[in-house]
């Protein structure tokens, strides 16, 4: 059998790590399937078999810092994502390549990773697929939020002021100051990869904007897969019908209801309800003062997410994110469970919403326009059973449909 490695981020959780699965085990008949891991410690390689992930050898990180901690030396790893090469990455990724044998790289992230690997890949002339899940390869701070946390459309403004942090292992670095050189080099290491995959075609749109040498990426070598799903058969009413008197329930759910998920949103709509018209109810681990805006029903397992759905009963699913997420899983979710969405006016989110009739947008940055927007949407009830209506119509690729779309790319490069 060939053998394929795929390459994560940090951390085995969230969504690309959960996409990853899908596809490994519907692979594992088929291909050996080996997971390389970047820890902010390690490089780590994984065996994958019947749904178990196996540490096969852990790669400790051997470029180091001296830091000063209470008069005392010590020395600390640290990496960062301005250094674009590494010679210990280097290594580490040519000794596995060359001693596991490995046949196709999948690229699902980079952060905590160099990027050699795929020049690596390319000298022993071992095929290279990069998946883009968000906006890394773009700008390292991967959400494309401003300093003012507006989505700044891979257009940076001259004045330097850092924008968003979304996570701080990217502390060391100012986002738009080193956009010109993390450019150059993305661009670099994009002409050793043989096909792009993104799961909609706003990030298409987005690179295609940013990188416009058409030798290195253009329409033949960037494939648009969404994301597939296997959905239990509905047999339950999942929403509660709107109605005058009642409150209207929205419920919001996520890994992490932070500020990129749109907690302060949330928090500028609650502001105008003065009549407590709207109740949120929130779905995962919350932003620290979200309780205050909505009830809270704790953290979830993908598996756990129909009975909570049931549990609550919204009216609507809220997607109010503010960054241009790369397509939302929580999206397909609400509607398998044909609850219509009220979503943000930026991204996938108000693409898909609008390209499939499955609820209504409303505007991020004007608070009072989203409440009144909220407050005449849950009036108007026979749009609101069209919507439903349409959404019990609605095809979702399964998981099967999304791997065998992999599986074709995975042949024209063997």
């Amino acid at each position: 059998m060939k053998k394929i490695l795929y390459v994560l981020h940090s951390g085995m959780t969230g969504g690309t790590f959960h996409t990853t699965m899908d596809l490994m085990n519907n692979l594992n008949k088929t291909y050996d399937i080996l997971v390389l891991g970047a820890e902010s410690d390690s490089l780590r390689l994984y065996s994958f078999s019947n749904g178990n992930i196996k540490l096969i050898k852990k790669y400790s990180r051997n470029f180091k810092l001296r830091k000063s901690i209470e008069d005392t030396s010590t020395f600390v790893n640290k990496w960062s994502a301005k250094d674009f090469h590494n010679s210990w990455a280097t290594y580490v990724y040519f000794e596995i390549l060359t001693k596991y044998n490995v046949d196709i790289i999948h690229i699902m992230h980079l952060i905590n990773h160099s990027f050699d690997l795929p020049q690596v890949a390319d000298k022993l002339n071992i095929p290279v697929i990069l998946s883009i899940h968000d906006f890394y390869f773009l700008c390292p701070f991967y959400t494309l939020l401003d300093e003012n946390n507006h989505y700044c459309e891979a257009k940076c403004n001259q004045n330097n002021e850092n924008c968003y942090l979304p996570w701080n292992i990217l502390n060391d670095i100012n986002s738009k100051k080193i956009i010109p050189k993390w450019r150059e080099n993305v661009l670099n290491m994009f002409s050793f990869i043989n096909y792009f995959i993104a799961p909609s075609e706003i990030i298409k749109k987005l690179f295609f904007s940013v990188y416009d040498d058409e030798k290195i990426i253009n329409e033949t070598n960037f494939k648009i897969i969404e994301h597939g799903r296997d959905f239990p058969k509905i047999t339950k009413t999942y929403y509660e019908l709107p109605s005058e008197g009642k409150k209207i329930k929205i419920l919001c759910s996520a890994n992490n209801l932070d500020i990129m998920k749109g907690a302060n949103v949330i928090k500028n709509i609650k502001k105008y309800d003065i009549d407590n018209s709207i109740e949120f109810h929130f779905l995962g681990n919350c932003d620290e003062n979200l309780s205050n805006y909505g009830i809270t029903h704790g953290k979830y397992e993908r598996e756990e997410f129909y009975d909570k759905i049931y549990e609550i009963k919204p009216s609507f699913i809220g997607i109010f994110s503010i960054w241009p997420e790369s397509f939302c899983h929580t999206l397909t979710e609400a509607w398998s469970c044909h609850i219509p969405v009220i979503g943000s006016n930026v991204g996938v989110v108000k693409d898909r919403i609008i390209k499939n009739n499955g609820g209504w947008i409303v505007d991020i940055n004007n608070s009072k326009n989203a409440y009144k927007s909220i407050m005449d949407i849950s009036k108007n009830l026979d749009d609101y059973k069209k919507v439903v209506e349409n959404l019990k119509t609605m095809h979702f690729k399964n998981i099967f449909e999304m791997v065998s779309e992999y599986v074709r790319i995975y042949d024209m490069v063997e």
